[in-house]
C-alpha cells in the first residue's frame, strides 16, 4: 500500500533524489575504516527468523559478514540500577543484541528515500499518516528537514542524518529489517564491559567515568556542528561503537516521563515524547552527554542534532546453517 494514494505529494521533476551509492563512491572518507559501507544491502532481512524462506547458505553467509562489519555484539548482561531504584531491586538485564556501530548516515538514509520510503504505508505507524506528507526538505522533497530538493549536501554524505523525526527514524529502522534500541539497550552498548563500578552506579562515559573533550564532539570540542560518523575512534566502546556520546543526541524506543522530581512523582508533559540519549556537537554540560542521563523530545521534532542507530535481537538472527529460517 503506498502513502501516495492517501495523501497529495508535491510533483516531483527529474532532477529528484539521487542515489547513494555514486556519492559514497566519491567520498571515501565518509566510509568506516573498519569496513566499507553497504547503505542498500538488505542484510537484516535475510538474517531474522521468519524471513525470506529461501534464502541460500552462501548468501546468509554474505548477510553474516555485512552484519558483523557494520554492527557490534553487545553481550547479555545488567545495567546499573536507575536512580531512584528500590534498596535491593535487581538491575535490569538486557538480552544479547547488535547495534550500529555507526549512527544511520545521510548517505544511507538516502538509500530508504530513493526506495520510496516515505511513501510504503507498512513501514509507519497508522497514526502518523496524516503527518508524513510534512516530513519534507528545504525544497518540499520527501526526506530530512535539512536537505534540498530530495539531497543530502555531498560534503555531509557520512555525517549523522539529522532533522529526522522519531517516526522517520522508526520507519527507516522498519524497512532495514532492524529497530531502535530501547533506553537500557542504549545505555548497556555504552557502558559494558565495566558497566557496574565498587558503588553500582555505573561508567558515565563509554571509554570510563573521566570526561575528556578529545573523546566525543561535544561543545567543548569546538567543532559546533556534526562530524563523520566515524570519527573520534578513542571515544569508541570496547566493541567498537562510535560516538554513543557526542555529536547528535539519538532517538530510542522508550517514551519519555519526564524528569522526576521525587521517587513515584513525575512532571506532567503536555504532549508524548521519546528519549534521546548521548548528547550532541552542541551539549554544553558533560554531564548531559553521559551513558546514564536521560531526556526527551515530542516524537514529531525535527531539530540539527538529533539523529539515531539501530539495534537488532541476537535470538532473531538466524546462523548460515540455517537456510530454512525455522
Amino acid at each position: 500500500m503506498s502513502l501516495a494514494s492517501l495523501f497529495k505529494r508535491r510533483k516531483q521533476d527529474n532532477d529528484g533524489p539521487a542515489l547513494p551509492g555514486a556519492d559514497l563512491d566519491e567520498f571515501p572518507q565518509a566510509r568506516p575504516d573498519f569496513a566499507a559501507s553497504r547503505p542498500g544491502m538488505k542484510y537484516a532481512h535475510q538474517l531474522q527468523r521468519g524471513g525470506p524462506q529461501s534464502v541460500h547458505a552462501g548468501a546468509l553467509i554474505d548477510a553474516w559478514e555485512a552484519l558483523e562489519e557494520e554492527m557490534a555484539l553487545v553481550p547479555a548482561g545488567e545495567v546499573a540500577p536507575r536512580a531512584g531504584s528500590a534498596p535491593g531491586e535487581r538491575p535490569p538485564y538486557v538480552a544479547a543484541l547488535f547495534i550500529d556501530r555507526l549512527a544511520v548516515t545521510n548517505a544511507q538514509f538516502a538509500t530508504f528515500v530513493a526506495e520510496g520510503g516515505y511513501d510504503a504505508a507498512d513501514l509507519w505507524p497508522e497514526e502518523v499518516w496524516p503527518n508524513v506528507a510534512q516530513f519534507v526538505d528545504r525544497a518540499g522533497y520527501p526526506g530530512p528537514r535539512y536537505w534540498e530538493r530530495g539531497r543530502f549536501p555531498k560534503k555531509l554524505a557520512g555525517h549523522p542524518v539529522v532533522g529526522v523525526c522519531w517516526y522517520e527514524a522508526n520507519a527507516y529502522a522498519v524497512w532495514a529489517g532492524k529497530r531502535l534500541p530501547s533506553s537500557i539497550e542504549w545505555e548497556r552498548a555504552g557502558t559494558w564491559p565495566t558497566n557496574l563500578d565498587d558503588q553500582s552506579t555505573g561508567v558515565r562515559y563509554p571509554w570510563g567515568n573521566s570526561f575528556d573533550p578529545q573523546r566525543a564532539n561535544l561543545w567543548a570540542a569546538g567543532h559546533f556542528g556534526t562530524v563523520e560518523a566515524n570519527e573520534y575512534r578513542e571515544g569508541c566502546t570496547p566493541n567498537g561503537v562510535y560516538q554513543l556520546v557526542g555529536n547528535v543526541w539519538e532517538w530510542v524506543a522508550d517514551e519519555y516521563q519526564g524528569p522526576a522530581v521525587r521517587e513515584g512523582l513525575r512532571i506532567f508533559l503536555d504532549q508524548q515524547m521519546a528519549e534521546v540519549r548521548g548528547g550532541a556537537f552542541d551539549t554544553y554540560f558533560d554531564s548531559q552527554a553521559t551513558c546514564r542521563f536521560r531526556t526527551g523530545q515530542p516524537l514529531l521534532f525535527r531539530g540539527p542534532n538529533v539523529g539515531f542507530r539501530c539495534v537488532i535481537s541476537a535470538d532473531d538472527l538466524r546462523r548460515p546453517g540455517d537456510a530454512s529460517g525455522l
